[in-house]
């Protein structure tokens, strides 16, 4: 079943947070942490009604508990309505079971409601699977080259002392 997330689902929804920024970061920070470590960074994330503009977080729900998210904003720059799935993660027992399909599926139904215009998703070149899905739900590679600029990591003795 896909939903809208409720208010106090929010430490769950971390949770699939952190495990989603542990498998990718093998993708693009080249660094390895254990899951405990991501999650700690991500306890603190703003999932709710704290957020500016139009943020909605879909759940996949299975056996009682959230087995998948996908996390769409959606920004209206006044010239145009644009929308991102910010953040998109299936447990991984229930990858390869329709739950990416109907995410996605769930996703552009609201984008169309909100009458977007354009909406993106954004991986890895090598996460080959999630392209596939997110090209079989209808998403295109784009012309424009994304670029990214990472900052440095903080000196946490650093931080402390300023």
């Amino acid at each position: 079943m896909i939903r809208e997330m409720k208010q106090g689902e929010e430490d769950e929804v971390r949770s699939l947070l952190a495990k989603l920024s542990f498998e990718d970061q093998a993708l693009w920070r080249k660094q390895i942490k254990p899951v405990d470590e991501h999650l700690a960074e991500v306890s603190e994330i703003a999932i709710s009604e704290e957020l500016e503009g139009r943020n909605v977080i879909l759940v996949a729900e299975a056996d009682d508990k959230i087995i998948g998210l996908c996390w769409c904003s959606i920004v209206d720059r006044g010239i145009d309505k644009q929308a991102e799935i910010a953040e998109f993660y299936v447990e991984r027992e229930y990858r390869g079971k329709g739950v990416g399909r109907e995410l996605l599926a769930a996703a552009k139904r609201l984008f169309v409601n909100e009458k977007v215009e354009v909406a993106f998703v954004w991986t890895h070149y090598g996460n080959t699977t999630a392209i596939k899905l997110y090209e079989n739900a209808g998403f295109k590679r784009g012309d424009q080259l994304v670029m990214a600029f990472v900052p440095p990591a903080k000196d946490k003795n650093q931080a402390r002392s300023r």
